[in-house]
């Protein structure tokens, strides 16, 4: 049976979050100055809050990267947080969700697709910082989403 997209999308920001964490973790354990994509991937997630929660104007150029990676550290917890929290209520996914892209042009999209794209945008992301650990000697994380699957089950 496939579950209803309430629990897609509630598994997909889970998901996200966990595969953020465990990257996060592993560059600040092996290089910490590398950063950069990271901060780009927090600021993704920022602006889609922002955008969920109403402001449809705002635009990721608008919005300051954590000022070092323990600013991020402390940052994208809460942000993992908002985003489940905003989750927990919403009820119709399908509520579309207005919004500019960088040119200014106006789009309306369901909150359902949004998060999806977030989850992929993010997936996409991380995988150019794996590219960056191995190039520098180390053995990334594993955070494909089969594997979250599989340690939770019930979810």
């Amino acid at each position: 049976m496939v579950p209803p997209a309430t629990a897609i999308c509630r598994q997909h920001l889970s998901f996200m979050k966990w595969a953020d964490e465990l990257l996060l973790d592993a560059i600040a354990r092996h290089i910490p100055h590398e950063t950069k994509v990271l901060n780009h991937v927090y600021l993704g997630e920022l602006v889609w809050l922002r955008r969920v929660q109403g402001d449809k104007n705002v635009q990721i150029t608008q919005l300051a990267p954590p000022a070092d990676l323990a600013a991020l550290q402390a940052a994208w917890p809460e942000l993992h947080r908002e985003w489940l929290d905003w989750a927990s209520t919403l009820e119709d996914w399908s509520v579309n969700i207005d919004h500019l892209n960088l040119r200014g042009e106006a789009f309306s999209m369901p909150a359902w697709q949004i998060v999806l794209h977030l989850s992929n945008h993010g997936s996409y992301h991380r995988g150019q910082v794996s590219a960056t650990l191995r190039a520098a000697g180390i053995a990334p994380p594993a955070t494909d989403l089969i594997l979250w699957f599989r340690q939770n089950p019930t979810v």
